[in-house]
């Protein structure tokens, strides 16, 4: 009879302390890959949501005092409008930043503008550019294609009471709402965009822009492009959102450590009922070993076989304990509806369950099989 066949014989005669052995490695493996899988899952959400969103970085100038706001920006009102700009100088700086980063510019120009006799806020965009910038605009009608076409920020649109198709005077001149967005929850909800030339005209204030909107989807490069157009642009403010990213990243990184600590004592615990349940196995096996031993079974025959008993068992606690690893992660990420979690099978993931497993069951062995090695035939024949 071979060693294997001896280890499955035994797994067989001993099912309750097997049991509570691949329990113990299950419930080790299923922690780890359960706090894994989450946190790679959250990691894999909050890169493609800034992928599609990207980094927003702004450049304005350092010195405003206006009341209606859009993205630092200030507006005290039509009749008192006065802001500062960048000039061709600054914009001409800035550009010189997509030679060494990859980065959308989006220029706006603010005016403030009178609708239906209510103040409005005029917001003059580069419109592919904006669109590139706002990826997350969802837009009912169509975005702006003309020079007198507006798009209405849904707010804007409730409070001067305007619906697709209206047209709107700016200064004596026609334009047509073409289209009017969701709500976004944020300033561009109390906007109107225009095309940058025309909102220009009508204030009067060709070749201005007031500030200028940055984004890159790549978060190592944004310390870059802030120092680069810090260092270019010494009069203006440059702000970034990637402190709120950062933060994010960091609670998400304590939760993880949290985690993993609490994997690793359940792994320890493990470790010990494994330990534990190996060195009952050689007690209550004196008799088997000594007759081992007696027919001329080496040490390390005996070690095999006692090891091999180990390595089955860790085998089906890793593969069990993936997937209700796996099951776990599927439903605790149905608890967190605020962030699109992707719970996939990992192959690599499932090795490394296995191989964990496997070494957590080896390592607590090691020593239950050099005690049932050294067993005196003798001793142990006395059980007979």
């Amino acid at each position: 009879m071979n060693l294997s066949a001896i280890a499955v014989k035994n797994i067989n005669r001993r099912r309750g302390k097997t049991a509570l052995l691949v329990v113990g490695l299950m419930l080790a493996i299923a922690s780890l890959v359960s706090i894994v899988t989450l946190m790679s899952s959250f990691r894999g959400a909050m890169d493609r949501q800034l992928g599609k969103y990207g980094f927003n970085i702004l450049v304005f100038p350092k010195s405003s005092n206006l009341s209606l706001t859009y993205g630092g920006m200030n507006i005290s009102g039509v009749s008192s409008f006065k802001a500062s700009y960048l000039n061709s100088d600054d914009m001409t700086k800035i550009v010189s930043i997509k030679r060494d980063h990859k980065v959308t510019l989006s220029p706006k120009f603010l005016s403030g503008v009178t609708v239906k006799g209510k103040p409005a806020l005029l917001v003059g965009i580069t419109p592919k550019a904006e669109l590139a910038v706002k990826k997350w605009w969802d837009i009912k009608g169509r975005g702006i294609k003309n020079d007198n076409d507006l798009l209405f920020g849904s707010a804007a649109a409730a409070k001067l009471g305007i619906s697709l198709g209206d047209k709107v005077e700016l200064s004596g001149k026609p334009f047509y709402a073409v289209g009017i967005m969701k709500e976004t929850g944020s300033q561009d909800d109390d906007s109107i965009f225009g095309d940058m030339r025309h909102a220009q005209e009508i204030a009067g204030m060709n070749g201005r822009v007031n500030f200028v909107e940055i984004a890159t989807d790549k978060t190592d490069a944004v310390d870059a492009i802030v120092s680069d157009l810090s260092r270019v642009l010494p009069g203006a403010s440059v702000s970034s959102v990637k402190q709120a990213v950062k933060y994010k990243e960091s609670a998400l990184n304590r939760l993880t450590r949290f985690g993993l600590t609490v994997s690793a004592v359940i792994v320890f615990i493990s470790g010990m009922i494994v330990f534990s349940t190996m060195t009952s196995s050689v007690m209550e096996r004196k008799r088997e070993i000594g007759i081992f031993r007696a027919v001329g079974y080496r040490k390390s025959k005996v070690t095999k076989i006692i090891l091999t008993e180990a390595a089955l068992l860790s085998l089906l606690g890793g593969l069990f304990g993936y997937f209700l690893g796996l099951a776990l992660a599927q439903m605790l990420s149905t608890f967190v509806k605020s962030i699109d979690v992707s719970i996939k099978p990992d192959v690599y993931l499932m090795a490394a369950s296995v191989l964990l497993s496997l070494s957590i069951s080896m390592i607590s062995s090691v020593l239950p099989a050099y005690r049932a090695a050294n067993l005196s035939p003798a001793l142990a024949l006395k059980e007979l």
